[in-house]
């Protein structure tokens, strides 16, 4: 590697994880906005159709200003990222919002956020990479934290057996879904990438929609709802991920989206009025120094 490349690789890396914590952050917004379209009736599928129609108004369009040949995007890595999220990015959004509707959300986050110990495995098993000690302990920060940040709502009573498969069944198919991403979106431009993960995930609420039945936003506020679904947590969320996950790996990069869970919290506590216990803020701060603990530790590697 030549001093240029190797003065340029930790610059490139930090602007990767700036833009996944970032994104991560912001897909933290969608509950907030999803409660008020599930009180005027909106269901699972339509909140999903409207997310990623939306979004593909914006991704489209930037995909065809920055890409240099949008043709060759499509045939080394599009292709590929419009199947995997027509299969398990539908797969894994529909099983997390369905566990969402009937079990407690902290019952859902908690078991969602194994997934960072899936990508670690995934990476050591399927990519060779190696996997350092402080990862595996910061996934465990990680869990912990998030175990804590749901302890006080950590019941089953009200939940039923279809919602608790889903929420099981979430972390695996995220996982799997993020190793695929991995290989495919270094072979694209960032937004061409973006808009085809998507494309791939809107064909199947489509599909879906067309057997269930869809559901329209109702008044002002109900739109302004799905636009802000599909443009903080829909176009600058998957826009992040496609740029900063060929940068990254799946561990590295399903680590430090971990911060969806810190802008959950917090967001509940300062716009929905929810008291945040100790058990909780300890349980966000094991988080973030989760996080912290592995960025560092990849830095010094």
């Amino acid at each position: 590697m030549s001093p240029p490349e190797a003065a340029g690789q930790p610059a490139n890396e930090w602007r990767a994880v700036l833009a996944a914590a970032t994104g991560s952050s912001l897909v933290g917004t969608v509950p907030m906005f999803a409660v008020g379209l599930y009180a005027q009736g909106m269901d699972v599928t339509s909140l999903l159709f409207w997310r990623y129609g939306i979004a593909l108004t914006l991704l489209w369009p930037l995909a065809l200003m920055t890409s240099p040949d949008l043709g060759t995007d499509w045939r080394r890595g599009g292709k590929g990222l419009y199947i995997n999220g027509m299969l398990l990015g539908v797969l894994q959004t529909f099983t997390y919002f369905r566990a969402v509707q009937s079990l407690p959300s902290s019952i859902v986050i908690t078991i969602f956020f194994t997934y960072p110990m899936l990508t670690l495995l995934i990476d050591r098993l399927v990519f060779g990479k190696r996997v350092l000690a402080a990862s595996v302990a910061a996934v465990g920060l990680i869990f912990t934290g998030a175990l804590l940040a749901g302890w006080p709502q950590l019941r089953l009573s009200t939940g039923d057996p279809v919602a608790l498969i889903c929420a099981i069944a979430t972390p695996i198919s995220f996982s799997i879904y993020i190793a695929i991403a991995y290989r495919f979106t270094s072979q694209t431009s960032p937004f061409a990438g973006a808009a085809s993960i998507y494309s791939g995930l809107f064909t199947g609420y489509v599909l879906i929609a067309a057997f269930l039945g869809l559901t329209f936003p109702v008044g002002l506020q109900g739109w302004l709802s799905a636009l802000a679904i599909g443009i903080v947590g829909g176009v600058i969320q998957i826009s992040s991920f496609a740029y900063a996950l060929p940068r990254l790996s799946a561990g590295g990069y399903s680590i430090i989206v971990s911060m969806e869970l810190v802008t959950v919290v917090l967001l509940g506590v300062t716009v929905l009025g929810e008291t945040l216990s100790l058990l909780q803020a300890i349980g966000i701060a094991l988080v973030a120094i989760g996080i912290v603990t592995d960025r560092l530790a990849r830095t010094r590697a």
